[in-house]
């Protein structure tokens, strides 16, 4: 029995720890299964049309997306409709109306040849060249800044507004420029007449609203099925990649 006793409890570990990885582990479609379910989260698609298209009235009525999906019943619609996925059986919502941004760059001049520490962060402007680049809120204020493909071994320099704009390289000026200036929460007011225009630009979240399925198997694997009214999506989103389906995507996490 003394013997036995340790075996039994050595048992129920084993057993825990399997259903533990189990769980963990998430489900891997092969094409063949994969294809399967596009088709369902294709006919998903339609059953939100009507969802869709009251979400769209409410926005147009009153001039700004509901605050929450609760806002268009019973006016434009009756109650929400069913996903028809029993496992993800419905549909939520999100305003980002007020949470939309963009960044700019400033193209700060070539690295020549050096390497730059760290990683990428971002993939604007010429990739042999560091840029600066600013977080912007709904606002235009400054959010963050940074200095991306930042090469080893530069010294900030004073910032002189009239020489930035003059320079092709600017590198040491940028690593100047926040102790000249307090760049957190400055509006684009501000910063574009003492910079200049930016080198480029583009928005964060591009959409006033998100409508979505989630859909995860596995506890560490959150696949989502999304849609924008803008239907200009991202190569990846919430950690995932992205596949078109129909006027969503399904994020593959």
């Amino acid at each position: 029995m003394k013997t036995a006793r340790p075996l039994l409890v050595l048992l129920v570990l084993a057993i825990a720890v399997a259903g533990v990885v189990y769980l963990l582990i998430p489900e891997r479609d092969s094409a063949q299964d994969w294809e399967k379910r596009k088709t369902r989260f294709q006919e998903a698609a339609v059953s939100a049309e009507p969802l869709i298209l009251a979400i769209s009235a409410y926005t147009s009525a009153v001039g700004h997306p509901p605050k929450v999906l609760a806002d268009i019943f019973p006016e434009y619609m009756e109650k929400p409709p069913a996903t028809g996925l029993p496992e993800c059986n419905s549909f939520e919502y999100r305003s980002l109306t007020n949470k939309q941004g963009s960044i700019v760059w400033y193209d700060l001049g070539s690295r020549q040849g050096q390497q730059y520490s760290g990683q990428s962060r971002y993939g604007d402007g010429d990739p042999d060249h560091a840029i600066l680049v600013f977080s912007l809120d709904s606002k235009g204020k400054i959010t963050s800044a940074l200095i991306d493909r930042m090469p080893k071994g530069r010294e900030p320099e004073n910032f002189e507004p009239e020489r930035w704009k003059a320079a092709g390289n600017r590198i040491e000026m940028a690593l100047g420029l926040s102790e000249t200036y307090r760049l957190h929460g400055m509006p684009r007011g501000v910063f574009e007449p003492l910079l200049g225009p930016p080198d480029g630009s583009r928005l964060v979240h591009g959409t006033p609203w998100e409508l979505r399925i989630n859909c995860p198997s596995g506890l560490l694997n959150h696949d989502a099925f999304v849609y924008w009214p803008t239907e200009k999506y991202p190569q990846r989103l919430y950690g995932g990649n992205t596949e078109s389906v129909g006027r969503w995507v399904y994020v593959h996490t």
